[in-house]
């Protein structure tokens, strides 16, 4: 066990421990090196301070971060062998059995030279913040944990299997020395992606699986792409993802947690397709799985450009008929794929916006450099909330922003079920879509229609594909266009404040909603191509609150957008990305877009 190994300065002052893990490489803690760029390491009883150098540290920082690892380099190979290294499930609890008991060797005060042990017990049942493992020392035992055991090797005395390391223990009060925590190896390979070169994992023997994670070294890519990229590998796999840290994480889970002989080249394939990691597997899978290969498959990503992906998430909000409840779920879709999902909770309305905006900040990393749009599939009720002015809140972001920064639409709650208005919506829709342009149907607040001559009015033309009110569209309107199946409404929250559009044509409407606003919005999106109307409508949002562009009537002021091609979708929190858009749409929740 020649392994163990002190960890000092360069003029001998000891810091820790450490163990050797190949010829030349030790790791330790991360605060054992901190502020040291070398170092000098003795195994006890068989080399003394040999020079080494601090090769790489973890994201540690100061007492309490994570990521408190530090691999040190030997200058020439120590010419012992190194440890090996224990299952990952080793430490797992078994019926029948407690606690592991386990062991470290570690150089505290009185023991510098030679080390002396302590008799750890611990499962990974007691995992601590997702990192640690909580250790403890039987209080029979005379050495305790203490100041000299960081960085130390725990290990199973039985089979001398390393488990993991030491990093820190209570050193004050009634349980000083007695409980500490250890970072096992599970941990310690997500900060040093190189352990799993040493470690006996048996879903790809080592060399190949070397010489695939040196292929993919230093590739980082944000959590959404990778999540996509596994998800369009598995579309059927449903169970939540990790959120991927590196392109080898995401290989190393496939390998890990899915099964099948093709996984591993399903997966690079898909790798290859988004042309993000830039590293080219098809040479690999030559060598290693050639009746995997396919050389068309695995085409570079020059030869294939791939379209950006576009996603969606999409909230749906269902009345409830006691006490006014509403039923909140949401669901985020990326190039058709599932990548997240919550709900349904119950809310009551004056909590809709708190949880809705919580909700978002839970789903919003499954968006994360993807063109992406927010839909609101709610009852006729909600269809004038003030979505666009509601708060993103990103986690680690320094201010909320809101709504308004990303395409914000209304759909209908109703059209998700196979009704007669869905269907007509769906030939309304497929319409527009033919002809390439909006082209609204401006609808003036004095128009002598209640719900019956409304309705007959849109009724009598299949052309009829989109209205523009020019105020908030009186609750007979609204009705009769959705019932007659109109898939674009575009209005401006504001009340006419004159008769109700229920067949009153008395009273001035000359002031209750200006013209400009009709003229600006349909000149603004009638020649438009309706895929990309929630696009232009979040520029209209955006230009409106333009101290250089905008003013108090510019058209895109408290703008709702309706846009709901409803082709048969399914329910997007329960099966989404069911339908695939027709056109040149991208598959997605989003009501016909390929705009995301």
């Amino acid at each position: 066990m020649h392994w163990r190994a002190r960890i000092a300065t360069v003029d001998g002052v000891p810091r820790g421990a450490g163990v050797l893990v190949d010829g030349a490489r030790l790791i330790t803690c991360a605060h054992v090196v901190d502020g040291l760029t070398e170092v000098s390491v003795t195994l006890p009883g068989v080399a003394e301070a040999l020079p080494a150098a601090v090769a790489w540290t973890g994201d540690w920082r100061c007492l309490g971060d994570r990521g408190d690892v530090a691999v040190v380099e030997l200058g020439e190979p120590a010419g012992v062998p190194p440890c090996a290294f224990a299952p990952l499930d080793l430490l797992r609890p078994r019926e029948g059995q407690g606690t592991r008991e386990l062991r470290a060797l570690g150089f505290p005060f009185g023991h510098e030279k030679d080390g002396t042990h302590v008799t750890l017990r611990t499962s990974a049942d007691r995992l601590l913040g997702q990192e640690w493992l909580e250790i403890d020392v039987e209080q029979a035992h005379l050495q305790r944990l203490g100041e000299g055991f960081s960085g130390a090797a725990v290990y199973d005395p039985g089979s001398r299997l390393v488990v993991g390391i030491v990093t820190d223990a209570l050193l004050d009060g009634d349980q000083e020395g007695y409980i500490g925590r250890m970072l096992p190896l599970d941990t310690i390979r997500r900060h040093w992606e190189a352990l799993d070169d040493l470690l006996p994992l048996d879903w790809l023997p080592d060399m190949p699986r070397r010489e695939l994670r040196a292929l993919f070294d230093g590739v980082r890519l944000d959590p959404g792409t990778l999540e996509l990229t596994v998800r369009r590998a598995f579309p059927t796999f449903r169970r939540p993802l990790p959120a991927f840290r590196s392109a080898w994480h995401a290989i190393r889970y496939v390998g890990e947690e899915l099964t099948g002989e093709e996984r591993l080249s399903r997966l690079l394939r898909e790798l290859g397709r988004t042309g993000a990691a830039g590293v080219d597997a098809g040479p690999w899978l030559r060598r290693w799985m050639p009746e995997r290969y396919d050389e068309a498959a695995h085409a570079g990503p020059a030869a294939r450009p791939a379209a950006p992906p576009t996603g969606s998430v999409v909230f749906r909000a269902q009345s409830m008929t006691r006490g006014g409840a509403i039923d909140l779920s949401v669901s985020t879709v990326v190039d058709g794929v599932p990548v997240g999902r919550a709900g349904p909770v119950r809310v009551r309305r004056q909590q809709l916006r708190t949880k809705t905006e919580a909700l978002l900040a839970e789903q919003i990393g499954g968006v994360h450099g993807v063109d992406w749009m927010l839909e609101f599939v709610v009852p006729e009720g909600l269809m004038s909330e003030p979505f666009e002015e509601w708060q993103i809140r990103e986690p680690g972001a320094a201010r909320p922003r809101p709504m308004r920064t990303v395409p914000v639409v209304v759909r209908h709650l109703d059209r998700l079920e196979p009704l007669l208005a869905s269907h007509l919506a769906g030939r309304r829709w497929a319409t527009v879509r033919a002809r390439g342009e909006t082209r609204p149907r401006r609808v003036e607040c004095g128009l002598p229609y209640g719900y019956e001559e409304f309705h007959d009015w849109l009724d009598a033309d299949d052309q009829l594909c989109a209205l523009a009110y020019a105020a908030t569209p009186a609750p007979d309107w609204l009705s009769a266009a959705l019932d007659t199946g109109v898939p674009i409404m575009l209005w401006r929250r504001r009340d006419c404040g004159v008769g109700n559009g229920e067949g009153n044509a008395e009273g001035n409407h000359a002031h209750c909603a200006p013209e400009k606003f009709l003229d600006r919005i349909t000149e603004a999106v009638a020649s438009l191509d309706p895929a990309r109307l929630p696009h232009e409508v979040m520029r209209l949002r955006k230009e409106a609150r333009s101290p250089d562009k905008g003013d108090a009537e510019h058209c895109g002021h408290r703008l709702t957008l309706f846009w709901d091609g409803a082709e048969g979708r399914a329910d997007p929190p329960l099966a989404a990305g069911a339908a695939h858009i027709t056109g040149t749409q991208s598959t997605s929740t989003g009501s016909g877009s390929g705009s995301g």
